[in-house]
């Protein structure tokens, strides 16, 4: 009689390891293809949203909806096919169970309830040197009014160098108004998973950009410029455009708050 044929226990220890090692090779890269598609279709998002906004200010010369006219999404929804495809970056759940007000992380949409009837949510937020302003409006995200008259841009259409100032980017929050002289906050991680608001984003109220220091694209954001076009910017550069008319760029790797040397290595 024949013997059957089995595998020894050594041949099928080595199977089980080629195995595990082709996992290893092919997974990283299967999970990099994916991140790579979500942010392209990020990319594609904040792109229309500017295509959106420029169709609305040739409309209105150049004028902006103000701060008090609501969420600048329902401004620019008669410019767009289906706001719902384009308000979320791939990379962002939704949390429709949400009710109130809430900031968004990394990983999940913020929610907006102020003037809607309905909890509305997203993935981007605006430049709010943008926004066009009554004469009286003061609050603290602007620090004073006479900011306003030195910072904000009257009319988009007119703006020096539109290809350097910010529209649209990656935010856990629906707009901010960035400076020069925001910081870098001390406990920014981005190898690391954040449940919360990941760096404080209001505090102190007035370092907006803290807004934009998010982990969700390998520590980069998605960013619309006035001229339409959008880059893939690295969180540390930021601080190179002109956010608003006497933003002083900075090429550097920005200092965190308790000036350590950068967010990250390269």
């Amino acid at each position: 009689m024949s013997k059957k044929k089995a595998f020894t226990l050594i041949e099928l220890l080595v199977v089980i390891a080629v195995i595990a090692m082709l996992l290893a090779i092919i997974v990283p890269a299967l999970r990099l293809a994916k991140e790579k598609a979500k942010n392209l279709s990020c990319r594609a998002n904040v792109r229309s949203l500017s295509q959106a906004l420029r169709l609305y200010s040739e409309q209105t010369n150049g004028r902006m909806f103000t701060y008090y006219d609501g969420l600048y999404l329902n401004q620019i929804s008669d410019q767009m096919g289906d706001l719902n495809k384009v308000r979320y970056c791939p990379s962002t759940i939704v949390d429709e169970t949400v009710k109130v007000g809430d900031w968004g992380t990394s990983g999940k949409s913020w929610t907006w309830t102020s003037g809607v009837t309905w909890p509305e949510h997203g993935s981007y937020g605006f430049n709010g040197w943008l926004y066009r302003y009554p004469d009286n409006y003061d609050n603290l995200w602007v620090e004073s009014a006479d900011n306003l008259k030195k910072f904000a841009y009257a009319n988009v259409l007119d703006a020096p160098n539109a290809a350097s100032v910010p529209v649209f980017f990656d935010s856990l929050w629906v707009d901010a108004w960035p400076k020069h002289t925001d910081t870098v906050p001390a406990g920014l991680d981005l190898a690391q998973e954040e449940t919360n608001r990941e760096v404080g984003a209001n505090n102190p109220v007035n370092n907006h950009m803290r807004r934009l220091m998010l982990k969700r694209h390998w520590g980069s954001s998605n960013v619309s410029f006035l001229d339409g076009h959008v880059e893939n910017i690295k969180l540390e550069n930021l601080w190179s455009f002109t956010w608003h008319r006497e933003f002083i760029p900075f090429y550097g790797e920005k200092l965190r708050e308790d000036n350590r040397t950068k967010i990250y290595k390269k």
